[in-house]
């Protein structure tokens, strides 16, 4: 055993992977984080957003690829393949294959703790192998990289991970080639960085513009071949981008009809907030919740590190200008996160919405590979090193007993703590000349890990994570209330209740909602014109109406059984819709949390309607008129709706009001409860709905119908209608306005009520003239249709975004675009063979870009060398 623990030692690369990996693995059993026990690794936008990407990924890849490209589980339909550039491409997600969706939490949670670990190991790699440092003393550094305050802080962000592998690398290769002109391996690999995520990798691509200055000045050759080697370095990074083109070219196409049309146009110049806080990211557990939105930039390396650095530029072997070089270009990041223009720029021009300072593990991977250099070569301590970190402890601790306050995350015992790992790294710096040199290595190396895992420790037990319960309940529930629905037709399944709005991308079905940075801006637009929730980034369809759930071909619905279990992760904890008119569609099945009911008025994904369709138009923040005059289009009739239903109101500790309409309500007594309530009495069963404006979003006021308490989607910025009653004839219907502020605005309360025969009626006129033999998959629609002189206009509730096309009878046909959304064609009368499909814009350009890039790139060379041989043979 002890000859098994030496060898284990003695295998840097081992530890260098180990240690990071190991530490992590225990703080989560510690946690008690699933498979250790209850609690999951699911937080913030892990859990909310980047399983159901992961969840989906699954999905696509084993059951439906066509994903890849585009998918109904995206809002009423999206583009895909900029999303899996973003957030999917990495090869170590594939691991993520062996687990099912209920297991997924167990997955990543294996996966982050090995991406701490392959952290490490290609730092190591790097230090080692390019004699930066020696196996020991770069054990010290790759565990300080591996455990940075960035990394702890950015633990949830998986997809941005890789590139914290690939940095050392790439910088590897980078070196070869400056060096020796080897530029394949760092051509390759920094396309396939690219490729793996360009958002990272963009700001990588910034530091390679200026590490050729740093690493040019140490090589000791004249300025012709270093101009040469820096010219086949920039060459070797275009090179990278063009072999990057299949997905930077879609990619970028993508984001221009969304994310990208938020390029900062105008720039604070200012300096950013509070920028004397950033000293206190080197004390351990500097950062909370707060910080992931706005706070500073997790730099925390272990003290020793910092020493290290000062040491650095201390160093008689390392000539003046490198060092300059170096400390110009650390300057640059520091100066990046104090002041706006920078940060901005290092950003992709886009201001980022949490966690700040993205790129900020690249000045700390500077930082500890420049102070490497310096331990390894330094055989005792130096004066000026002790003397400015001695000045750099004194200062964080004095600022720090001064203004902690001013920083949330940060207590006295920290500055403590701090103070004593500051002072014993600097008593292990001391000692140097007078230990032996392995020794002293694993003396530096246990004080920085005790830095390092006590920073981990402090900082993520500030994060709050969902327990295992919570998360299988929701994703049972949701598996139990779709997977026995049919898979032959095309349909939307709808929901009253919701883990995160990626639930229909993470189960495999077609729905309507989704969260993503690739959102573009028309399907926002589109779904708060017909009154759902909706952001720049997510729409959820939360409030429907007979006519929207007909439209949008929301064929199933599933919801809470009405008195289940309210546990957390229950479908009745989770309900974010009130949907009474639900009680009308046909009741399928029903478990114990969850139902599932059929819509029978559901219109086909294509159909013919009527040249009126043409007409139809948008009622800006009016979704019921929006609906109607869709309806209105499709139908001919007008008579299917009834707008401004009367209903009486009164005020319980509000101002009085003669009226609703532009009035603003205050609360006489500040410490109760404020209402407004609104009575009617519906004279027939049909469904009825109240529009409620904008001011009662974002948690203003809770809504309460007959006494219950109703769920609803706060976050919102458009108008939406509630369903507040059906089959309700004769029973008075009271809707009360709670205010949670001391005054509201209200407007736009308007009771409208939808005729459910006659939507009924038309439903099924409108079925009659659907596609006929359909064959889909998420890309492809085919089948024939029947059109008359009556019904000349194909209609689609497809988006019509770029990529899609229709082909009648074998015949490419110019597309048109109905009610602004949506996506359809003329067709002549006839029976006609209908084929709607999707290409991803400029994909196939791009594929040929790359494809080229590569065969030039490798065969080129070989051929000149080839003719070279004979040529002198």
């Amino acid at each position: 055993m002890p000859e098994k623990i030496r060898k284990f030692v003695s295998n840097h690369y081992l530890l260098s992977f180990a240690l990071p990996f190991l530490i992590m693995l225990l703080y989560f059993a510690y946690r008690k984080m699933a498979p250790f026990g209850n609690s999951s690794i699911l937080t913030v936008d892990l859990g909310q957003q980047y399983i159901d990407m992961f969840s989906g990924m699954r999905e696509t890849i084993l059951h439906q690829p066509q994903q890849l490209f585009y998918s109904f589980g995206k809002n009423f339909g999206g583009e895909m393949f900029s999303e899996w550039a973003y957030y999917l491409f990495s090869p170590l997600n594939l691991l993520l294959l062996f687990f099912n969706q209920a297991n997924l939490p167990i997955g990543i949670l294996f996966l982050t703790v090995l991406r701490f670990g392959l952290a490490g190991l290609s730092m190591q790699f790097l230090l080692v192998r390019q004699n930066f440092a020696g196996k020991r003393i770069a054990l010290l550094f790759s565990c300080a990289y591996a455990l940075s305050g960035w990394m702890i802080a950015n633990q949830v962000n998986l997809l941005w991970q890789d590139q914290i592998i690939l940095l050392p690398l790439i910088i590897y290769w980078a070196i070869e080639l400056l060096n020796k002109g080897r530029y394949l391996p760092f051509t390759l690999i920094f396309a396939f960085a690219i490729i793996d995520n360009f958002y990272i990798a963009y700001m990588i691509g910034i530091f390679l513009l200026q590490f050729p200055l740093w690493q040019l000045s140490r090589i000791q050759k004249d300025m012709r071949f270093k101009l040469c080697r820096w010219l086949l370095f920039m060459s070797s990074l275009l090179i990278s981008v063009l072999i990057a083109a299949i997905v930077l070219i879609p990619t970028a196409f993508q984001l221009l009809q969304g994310k990208g049309q938020d390029v900062l146009t105008q720039i604070n110049w200012g300096l950013i907030g509070k920028p004397y806080l950033l000293p206190f990211k080197l004390i351990p557990g500097s950062f909370n919740f707060d910080e992931m939105k706005t706070g500073q930039a997790n730099i925390f390396i272990p003290f020793l590190a910092v020493i290290a650095f000062s040491a650095y530029f201390s160093l008689q072997r390392e000539k003046r200008s490198t060092k300059l070089i170096g400390f110009l270009i650390t300057a640059l990041y520091i100066v990046s996160f104090v002041w706006q223009p920078l940060n901005i720029l290092f950003h992709m021009m886009q201001f980022p919405v949490w966690y700040p300072y993205r790129y900020s593990f690249i000045p700390i991977f500077f930082v500890l590979l420049l102070g490497s250099i310096a331990f390894e070569r330094q055989q005792r301590a130096h004066l000026s090193s002790f003397l400015i970190s001695l000045a750099v402890i004194i200062f964080i601790a004095g600022l720090g007993f001064r203004i902690y306050k001013q920083a949330n995350y940060l207590t006295l015992n920290q500055i403590y703590l701090f103070l004593f790992l500051a002072l014993s790294s600097l008593f292990v710096y001391l000692i140097k000349r007078f230990v032996e040199r392995d020794f002293w290595a694993y003396l530096a190396l246990l004080v920085s890990l005790t830095s390092l895992a006590l920073n981990a420790y402090m900082s993520t037990n500030n994060f709050s994570y969902l327990t295992d319960m919570e998360y299988r309940r929701t994703v049972t529930a949701i598996r139990q209330g779709t997977n026995l629905l049919p898979k032959q037709s095309f349909y939307r399944i709808g929901q009253t209740f919701s883990r995160t709005r990626g639930d229909a991308f993470a189960g495999g079905y077609n729905g309507g909602m989704h969260f993503s940075s690739t959102v573009d801006k028309q399907t926002p637009a589109l779904f708060g014109a017909f009154g759902q929730v909706a952001g720049d980034y997510y729409a959820s369809y939360s409030y429907g109406t007979i006519i929207t759930d007909a439209f949008f071909n929301m064929r199933y619905f599933i919801a809470p059984v009405y008195g289940s279990s309210d546990d957390n992760g229950s479908p009745r904890r989770m309900a974010n819709s009130y949907r009474p008119d639900l009680t009308g569609y046909h009741l399928l099945r029903s478990q114990d949390q969850v139902m599932t009911v059929e819509n029978q008025n559901a219109l086909p994904i294509a159909f013919t309607s009527p040249v009126s369709v043409l007409k139809s138009q948008i009622f800006n923040q009016s979704p019921m008129q929006t609906a109607a005059s869709l309806w209105q289009g499709l139908t001919g009739s007008n008579n299917f709706m009834r707008a401004n239903i009367p209903f009486d109101f009164r005020t319980d500790n509000l101002t009085k009001v003669s009226d609703l309409v532009g009035q603003t309500v205050k609360k006489t007594d500040k410490s109760k409860d404020g209402t407004v309530y609104l009575t009617f009495t519906p004279q027939d069963n049909d469904a009825y709905y109240l529009t409620l404006p904008t001011t009662f979003a974002n948690d203003s006021v809770w809504i309460t119908v007959n006494g219950e308490t109703i769920p609803q989607y706060s976050a919102r910025r458009d108008v939406v209608a509630l369903n507040v009653a059906n089959h309700d004839k004769n029973f008075p219907v009271t809707i009360g306005i709670h205010l949670r502020q001391p005054q509201l605005f209200i407007s736009n309360l308007i009771l409208y009520t939808l005729n459910n025969q006659q939507v009924a009626a038309a439903a099924k006129q409108m079925q009659g003239r659907a596609m006929q033999g359909l064959k889909f998959n998420q890309t492809h629609l085919n089948g024939w249709i029947e059109a008359d002189k009556q019904h000349p206009i194909l209609m689609t509730s497809i988006p019509n975004t770029a990529g899609w096309k229709i082909r009648i009878d074998g015949k490419l046909v110019h597309t048109r675009q109905i009610d602004e959304y949506f996506l359809g064609a003329a067709i002549k009368p006839g029976r006609h063979r209908v084929e709607i499909y999707f290409q991803e814009p400029y994909f196939k350009l791009a594929a040929v870009i790359s494809l080229l890039t590569l065969v030039v790139l490798i065969f080129v060379p070989l051929l000149l060398k080839h003719r070279k041989r004979f040529s002198i043979d």
